[in-house]
């Protein structure tokens, strides 16, 4: 009788330790696994508008999408950037990377060129340097003169 008191006392533990229900997380709301200021941003153009900054004129440039996702305590942004016009459109871009208060997690990054040629698409990715950087912004600027 010894062995099986061996191992069933020591799975009623176990079993006794186990919960029955995690409790609801906090979860900050999301659009397009992005983090959001609030839960009534839920379409994409809402989320563009929030998360994307433009200096100057990009005419005929667009984001055609965004979505994120967290991954091993880092933030990664995939961007989709459209050039509409018919002709070669020179943009720099650069993410601004912000923690739980809104506040800059990590120096500002430099600017990336992108050459976007007629009527294409061009894809920009985004990796957060720090696990402090839960929220960012895109800041685009045109570069024709």
């Amino acid at each position: 009788m010894k062995p099986i008191y061996a191992c069933v006392i020591p799975l009623l533990a176990l079993l006794g330790c186990a919960s029955k229900g995690s409790a609801p997380h906090d979860k900050a709301p999301t659009a397009f696994g992005c983090p959001v200021a609030s839960s009534k941003q839920g379409a994409l153009e809402d989320l563009i508008k929030a998360k994307v900054e433009i200096a100057g004129a990009l005419s005929g440039v667009v984001v055609n999408a965004m979505t994120c996702i967290m991954r091993n305590d880092a933030l990664r942004i995939d961007v989709e950037l459209a050039n509409k016009a018919g002709d070669v459109r020179r943009v720099a871009y650069k993410f601004r990377w912000l923690d739980r208060d809104g506040l800059s997690a990590w120096d500002d990054e430099s600017l990336k060129p992108v050459l976007l040629y007629a009527h294409a698409t061009h894809n920009l990715t985004g990796l957060a340097p720090t696990s402090k950087a839960v929220d960012f912004r895109l800041f685009l600027i045109a570069q024709d003169q």
